[in-house]
């Protein structure tokens, strides 16, 4: 008698873990697919730790290294970093993913035209399987709405000045290193040993893949848009940030944090928390 009933509730503990296993197998099934693009001057190994924990968490993480980043980058312009995100993308719709496709700052940009071909996948449209989420742009320098009917300004009118321009052929980030280093620009909340070894893995950029002119504003409705605001941010400033927000027609979701140029590093819980609640989660 005792042993039937210890075996009947050795049943039923073994049900309920397994009952546990599936339902989380089932969740981390339905996440979605999550595509991670660096900003200019950065490689994908700024995503390295919040691409680990969000996998942890379910989701099916692709960071893309820009074609335009690199000792190569003259001899490319954005058309390669919009085609090897949208490798990156169509791969995963075809696989029946949902996505969201996420840009740091110029990173912002190559997404924006990436979804260019894929409007009929917009979750405003499309509720099957295999859609597009949305984009969600930290500290994100972006195309506005003004320039598929102007061609943009030559970018040397609009850089910082901490920009180091190399002709027409490549961008660096060492162009004021006395008074505005990377620590400062582009990492002012990391310690400083960990500002200093990101400083030291930045690449020079395309000059022609940052002055490109853009050919899509996917933020006027057409897809779901969250822009995160960092509060420190000392390259895209809030008043900048408002630029965008502000544009009539444009139709964003918003959020500030206090966070800087490269959240990805220095706010990883925050940055990896924005995608979930985009995602659905409540956490």
């Amino acid at each position: 008698m005792a042993s039937s009933f210890f075996l009947t509730m050795l049943f039923c503990y073994l049900l309920s873990l397994l009952s546990e296993v599936a339902a989380e197998a089932v969740g981390h099934a339905q996440k979605p697919a999550v595509i991670l693009v660096p900003a200019a001057f950065s490689k994908v190994a700024v995503y390295d730790q919040v691409g680990r924990i969000l996998s942890i968490h379910g989701y099916d993480v692709v960071a893309v290294d820009l074609p335009s980043v690199g000792r190569d980058a003259a001899k490319v312009d954005r058309t390669p970093d919009i085609k090897v995100v949208q490798k990156a993308l169509k791969e995963k719709l075809n696989q029946g993913k949902d996505v969201i496709l996420v840009g740091n700052s110029y990173g912002g940009t190559v997404i924006c035209d990436a979804v260019g071909d894929f409007d009929a996948k917009s979750s405003i449209k499309f509720n099957g399987k295999g859609k597009i989420l949305g984009l969600i742009f930290f500290s994100g320098f972006l195309p506005y709405m003004s320039e598929l009917s102007n061609l943009r300004p030559d970018i040397r009118t609009l850089s910082p000045p901490w920009f180091r321009f190399e002709g027409t052929s490549r961008v660096f980030w060492d162009g004021d290193l006395s008074t505005l280093p990377p620590s400062r620009t582009l990492y002012n909340l990391l310690p400083p040993a960990l500002a200093a070894h990101y400083s030291s893995q930045l690449q020079p950029s395309s000059f022609a893949a940052l002055n490109a002119t853009a050919k899509y504003i996917p933020y006027d409705g057409k897809f779901r848009s969250l822009y995160v605001v960092g509060s420190k941010d000392n390259a895209v400033p809030p008043a900048l940030a408002q630029t965008y927000i502000e544009q009539q027609g444009a139709k964003w979701e918003t959020q500030t944090i206090e966070g800087d140029h490269s959240p990805m590093l220095s706010r990883v819980g925050e940055f990896v928390r924005i995608v979930r609640r985009f995602a659905g989660e409540e956490v």
